[in-house]
């Protein structure tokens, strides 16, 4: 059910600065942009290869590791949400631990965790 790469969740000291990088240097176009518990975030998908960069300003004292720059997580293109679905239910029938689905801007997402602690994700785009 792997389509291919997703996206990349960066965690950046200024993500105006990243995002004008991404832009400047890969000519991605501006996908989304927000604020987060832990400040400004910005979205970035490629033109031709649809992949997205993900940006988000760095959580101080945030024990999930996300205090300083560095990858918050590594995502995967499923088709739809059915298959996200029937995949997380194969995947917890097997005994891995997963996450609950759940929705962002431009997909829905889930997430587990391989052996050393990377977060991986699972993503369904909502076709916007």
């Amino acid at each position: 059910m792997i389509q291919g790469f997703s996206h990349i969740q960066l965690v950046v000291r200024d993500v105006a600065a990243s995002a004008a990088f991404y832009r400047g240097v890969l000519g991605m176009r501006d996908l989304a942009s927000g604020v987060l518990d832990s400040g400004p975030y910005a979205a970035l998908r490629h033109p031709t290869a649809g992949f997205v960069v993900g940006m988000q300003t760095a959580a101080p004292g945030d024990p999930s590791g996300t205090a300083t720059a560095g990858i918050d997580h590594l995502s995967f293109a499923v088709p739809d949400r059915a298959a996200l679905e029937l995949l997380r239910a194969d995947l917890a029938a097997g005994g891995f631990a997963v996450g609950e689905i759940f929705e962002e801007a431009v997909s829905y997402n889930m997430r587990l965790t391989d052996p050393d602690g990377l977060t991986i994700e699972l993503s369904a785009p909502k076709h916007v």
